[in-house]
């Protein structure tokens, strides 16, 4: 994949991701990107990007502060 701002080359790599919300943070670790040898540019596919927001959805209503996950334990 080529990056869409620099133009450079992607590579895949596990990556954390954090949301901050407002009553918590929620941060989820390992979770498979496309990442830019160059500009650092960081890409997620569709399907990630959905499992991503369906295991926010889950613990936004369940964590009262900081939820630590790893994305391929996460059920979600």
């Amino acid at each position: 994949m080529t990056c869409f701002y620099c133009k450079g080359d992607t590579r895949q790599q596990a990556k954390t991701h954090a949301v901050t919300l407002e009553k918590c943070v929620i941060i989820v670790k390992n979770v498979p990107a496309d990442i830019c040898a160059q500009c650092g540019e960081v890409y997620f596919a569709d399907d990630v990007m959905q499992r991503l927001e369906d295991i926010v959805d889950r613990l936004e209503n369940i964590i009262k502060e900081v939820a630590i996950v790893d994305y391929a334990d996460s059920a979600a």
